[in-house]
């Protein structure tokens, strides 16, 4: 199998598209591992950014995958394909992959596409996605639900069902799993602390966010809403940094990803709110990746109830939240050591099907059949 990979990340930063890019770039890379040598060696595994990748920066070690660095990715991209003949081109981002079949239609045979959002009430992008449609091999949309809204919408529209089913695909967001050892050596605090991480957009809630540690603390006065983030939307930051201000708020700024963990296991409750505007409620039919990562950790999560949501955590969880009061009585049922360990498991259990060497396998699945290797 020939694959070239790429996404147009701006730079290496630990938030979310970049480290979904990677963790699912790293999942592939430890598939090939478990193949015999004879067989890898049939692997050529390029992956092509607009900045230059220190291979083994923040634990993401590649062994079989080859970075290259370009101004221009499409480009790149081509000329790669020219010397190598790719069977696939994966490629993350609506913008990028439209820019590579207009620039060389005969590449969209090889194209698979990652689609991040669509906008069903928005001609120019569905004229955008319609197109792809047409000059791509198969479409992954990363959660279940905004899949089958969109196998859903293809149907009105007389789509053949097995062409929706064999082009229609899921790639679910990936996690990269703490082993117990090191999470053992982490103790939690006492109390728990809330703690919210990623980038800070005014639709992710943080006034809320800040409402409920102020009701949290008159009951519980050591409690602190912890804040790691990457970054702020430029327009949303004159609000948030007074926010970020706020008693009982700790501003811990960009963490790597592994000092991420540590302090998501050592606070103790997740945090992870939509409040969604949009007009096409895009957000709503998906989750925040963050999610992933406290189910991931056995960290119970405060969240909201979204259709991406409920996909992953059932119609019934107990710690769907929508304002300040629901989050100051769920952080005092966690209180309770029984409760919190009841959720605890519950979330690792669910989140398991997001860790990289499980998420991988539909992934890896579609790729052989498409080349009609065995599995």
């Amino acid at each position: 199998m020939k694959i070239c990979f790429s996404c147009n990340l701006e730079k290496y930063k630990p938030k979310g598209n970049v480290l979904q890019f990677l963790g699912m770039l790293k999942a592939f890379d430890r598939e090939v591992s478990k193949l015999s040598n004879k067989k890898r060696k049939k692997f050529v595994i390029d992956c092509v950014l607009p900045f230059e990748f220190q291979n083994g920066h923040d634990g993401f070690k590649f062994h079989h995958v080859r970075f290259h660095q370009a101004d221009d990715l499409t480009d790149k991209i081509i000329k790669q394909d020219e010397k190598k003949d790719y069977d696939f081109i994966f490629i993350r981002g609506r913008d990028q992959a439209l820019d590579l079949v207009k620039k060389k239609r005969s590449l969209g045979d090889k194209l698979l596409f990652l689609s991040i959002n669509y906008n069903l009430n928005d001609p120019r992008i569905m004229k955008e996605v319609h197109f792809l449609l047409r000059h791509t091999r198969v479409i992954f949309f990363q959660s279940v639900p905004i899949a089958e809204r969109f196998k859903a919408y293809l149907r009105r529209k007389k789509w053949g069902e097995a062409r929706i089913e064999r082009q229609i695909k899921v790639l679910p967001q990936f996690v990269e799993a703490m082993s117990e050892e090191k999470m053992l050596r982490i103790h939690r605090a006492t109390p728990p602390q809330l703690i919210n991480c990623g980038v800070i957009r005014p639709r992710y809630g943080l006034p809320v966010a800040v409402k409920a540690i102020r009701l949290i603390r008159k009951r519980v006065p050591e409690a602190k809403l912890n804040l790691l983030y990457p970054s702020i939307v430029n327009a949303y930051r004159p609000t948030a940094e007074k926010l970020l201000k706020k008693p009982g708020v700790v501003n811990h700024g960009q963490k790597n990803v592994w000092e991420t963990k540590k302090m998501i296991v050592k606070a103790g409750i997740g945090l992870a709110l939509i409040y969604d505007n949009t007009p096409d409620l895009t957000p709503s039919h998906a989750y925040l990746s963050r999610v992933l990562e406290y189910m991931a950790l056995g960290v119970p999560v405060l969240t909201t109830r979204t259709f991406g949501n409920v996909h992953l955590l059932g119609d019934n969880y107990p710690l769907f939240v929508q304002d300040e009061h629901d989050i100051a009585r769920c952080y005092h049922m966690l209180n309770e050591p029984a409760y919190y360990q009841e959720m605890s498991e519950y979330v690792r259990e669910r989140g398991k099907a997001y860790l990289g060497e499980n998420a991988i396998k539909d992934f890896w699945k579609v790729l052989t059949t498409e080349l009609g290797m065995p599995a």
